[in-house]
């Protein structure tokens, strides 16, 4: 049965069909030819993974990157961290992590983190003697804080597919990893600039600019706070908070930068449109796909078989983990998590492994296939951005992506980094 649904997909695949597509028409294929079932189904199916109240959240995040790109607080947030980091040694380098951290509380995805912030990164590290390519590898390697950091469109989207998980919950748990992905980062161009000549040291600015420039930048300081202390209190859902994030760019956008126009709520709304609707049919073709494994009882002969090579959870997330790198080389991240988080989420709840762990292992190993070949989306962006052969970047970005896979060995063995803050906080 999964060689008939694979050998399908990945043939569809292969002539260029989208991936939301060809996951259809492997269902389709299956349910109608293969078991023959009422066509209803499949149209049911899909209608109702896209039924989702949380699912609106995401085209709202979205649309809340836009718009704080159009009103100038990026820009904002960029010269206030050279003035915070400029003057270190590898503070160019600091301030594209850091910036990646504070985009990520903002719109939860790597691809908006890039797209908005990408190019000036790299010319940032360029001006201080790094090389291109190291330039284009970090921010490629500090764009995966977007999805890890809180709020993350990818843990709505794993919570969504697994059923019983708590957004709020996987947010909290995702927050600590993310820090530790980005301090190792740090760490590693500290280690890097020590080693050569890069970092072009910027004067200390005069307290008044600085203090000038941190309230200008204050507001886009303030939305995570809004939107993640709303959430983790209970004062409002995470798609309450997201549409609340939507009003205060807005106001902000207006009334204080007073960068913004309607033409860019006009562009934002549309941008937001054509990115939800391929999330919305990659969650229906594979919510289908999910249903047809799960029927088949393929989740129980999964378990059952990694339970003849051993009982021991740490060995099944590092199967699970293994798994999920090398179909990231292949496939699109988020067509991993819908399709295989049924599959996958209630074996690890047999195993005895929390959901925020497994959750968080889950969806930080999916983003890694965004910046590993041959299929890296963001590797792919890079290029185009900084103008650089593929096998280039993808040599550079290799120590970064060690550093990401050590990360999600940590998180398997001490659980520690995912559960605290969602027990601190009655999770």
């Amino acid at each position: 049965m999964v060689p008939t649904i694979g050998t399908i997909f990945f043939l569809s695949i292969m002539i260029g069909m989208p991936i939301a597509f060809g996951m259809g028409i492997a269902g389709a294929i299956w349910i109608l030819f293969v078991e023959r079932l009422d066509p209803g189904l499949l149209a049911r199916r899909m209608a109702n993974a896209m039924q989702v109240f949380p699912l609106l959240s995401i085209p709202l995040f979205v649309v809340i990157g836009y718009l704080a790109e159009r009103a100038g607080l990026l820009s904002d947030l960029v010269a206030w961290l050279l003035m915070l980091l400029g003057r270190l040694k590898a503070g160019m380098a600091y301030v594209n992590i850091v910036n990646s951290m504070f985009f990520a509380g903002i719109s939860g995805t790597a691809v908006s983190d890039v797209a908005s912030l990408g190019r000036i990164e790299i010319k940032l590290m360029e001006e201080a003697g790094y090389p291109r390519a190291h330039s284009a590898a970090l921010t490629a390697a500090s764009s995966i804080c977007g999805p890890i950091i809180p709020p993350s469109v990818a843990m709505i989207i794993y919570a969504l597919a697994a059923g019983n998980v708590s957004i709020g919950g996987l947010f909290l748990a995702g927050a600590i990893p993310g820090f530790v992905l980005g301090a190792g980062m740090m760490v590693m161009c500290w280690w890097h600039a020590r080693k050569g000549q890069y970092g072009i040291l910027q004067d200390r600015p005069p307290l008044r600019d600085l203090l000038w420039q941190t309230a200008r930048v204050a507001p886009l300081l303030i939305l995570p706070l809004i939107i993640l202390g709303g959430i983790t209190s209970g004062v409002f859902t995470v798609t309450e908070s997201a549409a609340i994030g939507v009003v205060y760019v807005l106001l902000i956008g207006f009334l204080y930068t007073r960068q913004l126009a309607w033409r860019d709520v006009r562009d934002a709304i549309v941008y937001s449109a054509v990115v939800s609707s391929v999330l919305g049919m990659l969650m229906g073709s594979g919510v289908v796909i999910g249903w047809i494994l799960t029927r088949n009882q393929i989740g129980q002969q999964l378990a059952d078989w990694i339970r003849s090579i051993s009982a021991d959870p740490i060995v099944f997330m590092l199967l699970a983990a293994s798994l999920l790198f090398f179909l990231g080389m292949v496939m699109d991240a988020t067509a991993i998590i819908i399709m295989l988080t049924p599959l996958l989420a209630p074996i690890a709840s047999e195993f005895g492994i929390p959901d925020f762990q497994f959750g968080i292992v889950f969806v930080l190993t999916c983003m890694l296939g965004l910046i590993t070949p041959p299929v890296g989306v963001i590797l792919f962006m890079l290029c185009t951005i900084a103008e650089l052969p593929l096998h280039v970047l993808s040599r550079a970005v290799i120590p970064f992506v060690i550093w990401i896979l050590g990360l999600i060995v940590l998180i398997i063995f001490f659980p520690f980094f995912t559960l605290f803050l969602p027990r601190l906080l009655g999770f």
